[in-house]
């Protein structure tokens, strides 16, 4: 079985790696479900689909670089923009990352929140909306 470790995790916007990110996840796809009302005689709950897939959310954090223009500055301001990417890539290793499919976007919800401990390194995290499509494993 194949065990991956975080080791070469990054998160690029573009060609940029955004600096000093130390931990990315993302939920996944989910089909939405309503609850059957029960029938006579029915003893356990019956779920029907709605066809309508959630593609999920990502988010990512790391230590606070406020030189890092063109990666954690430049998500904040995508976030402010109400903008849609489509150039946002999830790395697990040096040659397989995700992204989102043809379609999709990815919209930055969450941005700048930022935590600065008096004894410690600050933090700094971001929330996305993936949209349209589901993300996709490259490579």
């Amino acid at each position: 079985m194949a065990k991956l470790s975080g080791k070469s995790g990054k998160v690029m916007y573009g060609s940029v790696t955004v600096a000093e990110i130390t931990r990315w996840s993302m939920d996944g796809v989910k089909m939405n479900t309503i609850r059957k009302d029960p029938a006579f005689g029915d003893s356990v709950a019956q779920y029907v689909t709605d066809g309508i897939v959630e593609p999920g959310t990502i988010t990512f954090d790391g230590n606070y670089d406020p030189n890092d223009t063109a990666g954690q500055a430049a998500l904040a301001a995508v976030c402010e923009a109400g903008n849609g990417l489509t150039n946002l890539y999830l790395y697990e290793t040096a040659n397989r990352f995700w992204r989102v499919k043809a379609g999709g976007e990815i919209i930055v919800t969450e941005a700048n929140k930022v935590e600065l401990p008096r004894t410690g390194i600050g933090r700094i995290s971001f929330v996305c909306q993936v949209s349209g499509a589901a993300l996709e494993a490259v490579g």
